[in-house]
């Protein structure tokens, strides 16, 4: 698949790791179903004005995401930071049963301002950082074939957030998460000391 340089303006979100949480999910259909339908994407591709791409699965989701938190009531968070009893409460309150996609986005962000996932958790369990392309002829160009799942997907199918279904898979995946297991995933202050940003 060739990408014309001036389209790396947008961000795709990758993760090199698979999700083993997805294989938990049994019978139980994906919060995340409609942002993983690869039909939906070649359809809405299709709807597109000519000359005009679509963005990434990723940016649709934090666009729909948005529009969501919107229209959600705001609650001030626990002064506490970290594993506190006073912040798992408070989570366990707010995000209770099965979760939606917006909802389980929305847990990952309020457990990173409570200090409970730092930044570098937290990208690593939406998958939002950059595919990794090569340039071929003053064109970029992606490993993946042109209708494959991975051209349309971005990796959005490979972050672990999309197989948490309640607040219990997040924690638990958040207990086991280790930074030095993700050496790849860099938060925007290390790419910005680096001279990246």
């Amino acid at each position: 698949m060739n990408i014309p340089s001036s389209y790396l303006s947008h961000v795709y979100p990758y993760s090199g790791t698979a999700n083993r949480w997805a294989l938990q999910k049994g019978s139980q259909e994906p919060a995340f179903a409609k942002y993983l339908d690869l039909d939906r994407q070649r359809q809405k591709m299709r709807e597109q004005p000519p000359n005009c791409g679509l963005p990434s699965v990723y940016m649709q989701f934090v666009e729909d995401y948005k529009a969501w938190k919107t229209r959600q009531p705001v609650e001030p968070l626990p002064d506490s930071l970290g594993w506190t009893e006073e912040n798992l409460a408070f989570l366990q309150e707010r995000y209770s049963g099965s979760l939606s996609s917006f909802e389980i986005y929305d847990a990952l962000e309020t457990m990173r301002e409570m200090g409970i996932l730092s930044e570098k958790a937290e990208n690593c369990a939406t998958g939002s950082h950059a595919v990794v392309m090569h340039m071929e002829g003053g064109v970029y160009k992606a490993r993946v074939g042109a209708d494959s799942k991975e051209a349309w997907l971005h990796g959005f199918d490979e972050a672990p957030m999309t197989g948490f279904h309640s607040l219990d898979g997040i924690l638990s995946w958040a207990r086991e998460f280790r930074e030095e297991d993700y050496p790849d995933f860099i938060t925007g202050a290390e790419a910005t000391a680096r001279g990246w940003i």
